[in-house]
């Protein structure tokens, strides 16, 4: 019975060990299986769904901000040009300096602005200059929403009162003039005279008084042309130029003849016992032009300009200067100080063309050099080449 009770319990312990083993079999198999399915989706899904949210967000930063055309350094300029029209138009002695105003605004789907305040302001005057700066504002660039189409969007800014000389570009001597029209009369001119006997009569000889035949090679015109202004007629095309400027002549005499004058004429007496070297009139005037100009293109250094009109002068100083060789070979150099009847008014017609710093100009005298009934009638005509400076 014994034996009995014995088998039963061995059995029972095998079949119980038999249990405890296939648990852990079955436990192990379902967390293998559960652990496989977590990686799939760690790995396969996350990334996909990171770089789609990424792109989404970059778009719409791009897309949700209005712009001014030209961007944000043209709005700068824009801003500076205002600011500095109404602070040359309206300075005074207590001019708030530096100070600032903010104005918020709407910018519409077609760029137009709207409903513009003033957030921060400071005074009436800053205030309704700012609201009138951001009126007369172009047509902006509206924002657009991730699908492209274009929204209505706020906008803050702020509009600072002072001349503000940072925006502007580094000075250049060519940009300076390269965008202005400028006249083309102030500069340096170098040229000759020629004797003629009459207005419009281009003879040179002096039949009755040939002493008024000069040398024209030696008969050397310096001009400096001081100041000038253009007064705009048509656009930057054509106007009225005007200035100021100063003339010095020589007219070198031909013959060995000593200019002598009473009060009421000027006349030349040769000296048979002396050769001249030099034998030359010199004078010097203060001159006006009144020029119709033509400018074919604002920039100074690339325009072909025609100016046509009447340079008037008057008379400032004149002397007679000759120089020679005695018979013992000594040198001598004689100067006479005299206005020799010489016409106080200088009166010329003029045509002057060129390009850019460069030109020609041409000259006839309307009125005699002498006073009328001193002597002959003597018309020099003028003419040699220009440099024009930008004013």
């Amino acid at each position: 019975m014994k034996k009995i009770f014995a088998s039963i319990a061995v059995l029972l312990c095998f079949l119980a060990n038999a249990q405890v083993l296939e648990k852990p079999q079955l436990v192990e198999k379902i967390d293998t299986s559960s652990q496989s399915n977590l990686k799939v989706v760690e790995i396969a899904e996350p990334p996909i769904q990171i770089t789609q949210v990424m792109d989404i967000t970059v778009e719409a930063e791009d897309r949700s901000t209005p712009q001014f055309p030209g961007g944000q350094e043209a709005l700068d300029m824009y801003l500076k040009d205002a600011v500095e029209s109404f602070i040359f138009a309206d300075t005074n002695e207590t001019f708030p300096w530096g100070e600032s105003v903010y104005v918020a605004f709407e910018i519409g789907t077609d760029g137009q602005l709207s409903n513009p305040l003033i957030e921060m302001g400071y005074n009436a005057a800053l205030d309704s200059a700012a609201l009138e700066i951001v009126r007369s504002m172009p047509l902006w660039i509206p924002a657009l929403d991730e699908n492209g189409t274009p929204i209505v969007a706020s906008y803050r800014l702020q509009i600072i009162f002072d001349l503000d000389l940072e925006i502007d570009d580094d000075f250049d001597f060519e940009d300076e003039f390269e965008n202005s029209t400028k006249a083309h009369w102030a500069g340096f001119e170098l040229g000759f005279q020629l004797n003629t006997i009459g207005f419009l009569d281009p003879t040179t000889t002096f039949s009755t008084t040939p002493y008024w035949e000069n040398n024209s090679a030696k008969s050397i015109l310096l001009n400096f042309n001081a100041f000038q202004h253009k007064f705009n007629l048509i656009g930057d095309v054509f106007g009225i130029t005007t200035g100021y400027g100063f003339n010095f002549g020589t007219t070198e005499i031909t013959s060995s003849y000593v200019i002598e004058h009473t009060a009421d004429t000027v006349f030349a007496v040769s000296n048979i016992n002396q050769e001249y070297k030099r034998n030359s009139l010199y004078s010097a005037y203060m001159t006006v032009p009144v020029l119709l100009d033509f400018t074919a293109n604002k920039a100074f250094k690339k325009s072909f300009y025609f100016n046509a009109g009447v340079i008037g002068g008057v008379r400032l100083y004149s002397h007679q200067r000759f120089t020679g060789t005695y018979a013992n070979g000594n040198d001598f150099e004689n100067i006479t100080k005299s206005k020799f009847n010489l016409n106080t008014w200088m009166l010329d017609a003029t045509v002057r063309a060129g390009y850019g710093y460069f030109g020609f100009f041409a000259n006839y005298a309307i009125l005699s050099m002498f006073k009328e009934g001193t002597t002959a009638g003597v018309y020099p005509m003028r003419f040699g080449i220009s440099l024009n400076i930008p004013q």
